[in-house]
């Protein structure tokens, strides 16, 4: 891949993107040669295709001595077409015509026709003494359009101004039209930029902070959600394997004894099979569970409304969950007020009320458990309390996400999604 970017050769300004337009504002030749030479060698180092057009007072002759100096082999690169060292008045009379469409239509032809050889770009500069003042409007004009034009090729272009032919005002137009300038000041090279660009700068830096900021971010919930995976499918393997693992066991041991012709008592099957059918509601649940988050993930989850009581649904879940409370020695007292009716999806409501009842059971330590349903302000309200072994304050909030489980240091099973669905019913 070619780089975005390529080096200046100038310690002032360092890496270029390529489009850049800028500008130098020089006294003497000597000023061209400290800044000109290594902005070419730079680019001969780099592979680039170089175009170097001469005005007075410093000709075609004096850059090739000047750059010879820095890059020996300087003939060569001329002779290979890797470097053009030309007068400004062969380049206008190239064009045939001296008007800004024209040269700048030669400019990007010399681009592409870089490209087109196998360059990374073309490394331009062109020396204005030349320009008079009577000149300056549509000159500035022609800058203007090469500030929107070389921006979109791969082109790097440094024009030099001499000081002691612009005027005031033109050196301000000078820097409004290019991306910024250098200029010559107590033995150093200084850069100038235009308020705008300054501007610029400060926005896209504040942008860079702002993205960087982000991107750090985005990563950390990124990580936190590779680590929940991972815990989610290592518990979900865990859970899955025991129901299974039972029910393969119980299902061998039956069959064992139906191969062998024994004669098992009936509760003794029973007892069996009533175990069997708890692992396959266990394993009924898991599934289902998964199969919710896939639905409400993809907007997929509907609800079917209907008319009902809610005192009348909650005694219908601890009824159907009656034998597992006394088995768990679990006593529950339950308060409901009658015709709290509204417009419900009952399977749902149902699926709500058995995870928190459920919840209060695992979490319980076999403390009883109060359920009230009651009407507030024009709306429902359910309330299972359990005299449990609690939920820090500082899981409130995480609890109701996906795969989180407020206790850690015991494992009381569960994937860790009951009251993220729940919340989302």
């Amino acid at each position: 891949m070619t780089p975005e970017t390529s080096p200046s050769g100038l310690p002032t300004i360092g890496q270029l993107p390529w489009g850049s337009h800028f500008c130098q504002f020089y006294s003497s030749p000597q000023d061209l040669i400290e800044s000109l030479v290594l902005y070419f060698q730079a680019g001969l180092h780099q592979g680039e295709r170089c175009l170097w057009i001469t005005s007075t007072p410093f000709g075609t002759e004096d850059a090739r001595a000047a750059l010879r100096s820095a890059v020996p082999e300087v003939d060569t690169h001329i002779r290979r077409g890797q470097l053009e060292i030309i007068d400004h008045d062969e380049w206008y009379l190239r064009a045939g015509q001296v008007d800004a469409d024209t040269v700048l239509a030669q400019c990007v032809q010399a681009a592409q026709q870089a490209l087109a050889e196998g360059y990374p770009g073309l490394r331009v500069t062109g020396n204005t003494y030349w320009l008079e003042r009577e000149d300056w409007t549509s000159f500035m004009e022609y800058e203007q359009k090469v500030n929107q034009t070389f921006r979109h090729h791969r082109v790097l272009a440094m024009c030099s101004y001499c000081l002691d032919r612009c005027h005031s005002e033109g050196i301000l137009d000078v820097v409004q039209h290019h991306e910024f300038a250098l200029v010559r000041r107590h033995g150093s090279w200084e850069l100038i930029e235009s308020a705008s660009l300054k501007l610029a700068k400060e926005e896209l830096r504040c942008l860079n902070e702002e993205l960087a900021g982000r991107i750090a971010e985005r990563t950390t919930e990124l990580e936190q959600a590779v680590r929940v995976r991972d815990d989610f499918l290592s518990i979900a393997s865990h859970e899955l394997r025991t129901p299974l693992t039972t029910l393969s066991l119980k299902t061998d041991n039956l069959l064992r004894a139906l191969d062998r012709g024994d004669e098992l008592p009936r509760d003794q099957v029973v007892q069996r099979m009533h175990r069997v059918r708890q692992q396959i509601r266990r394993l009924d649940h898991l599934v289902q569970g998964l199969l919710d988050v896939s639905r409400i993930s993809a907007g997929r989850f509907e609800l079917q409304y209907e008319v009902f009581d809610l005192g009348e649904l909650v005694r219908e879940v601890v009824a159907r969950m009656r034998e597992e409370l006394d088995r768990t020695g679990v006593p529950v007292h339950l308060a409901t007020e009658p015709g709290v009716c509204g417009s419900w999806d009952r399977f749902r409501l149902d699926q709500v009320i058995t995870n928190l009842l459920s919840n209060a059971m695992k979490y319980g330590l076999r403390q009883p458990i109060d359920v009230t349903v009651t009407p507030a302000a024009g709306r429902a309200q359910v309330s299972v309390r359990d005299r449990g072994i609690g939920i820090p304050p500082e899981h409130h909030a995480r609890i109701f996400e996906r795969f989180e489980r407020a206790v850690s240091e015991r494992n009381y099973g569960g994937l860790g999604l009951g009251l993220w669905i729940s919340r989302q019913i």
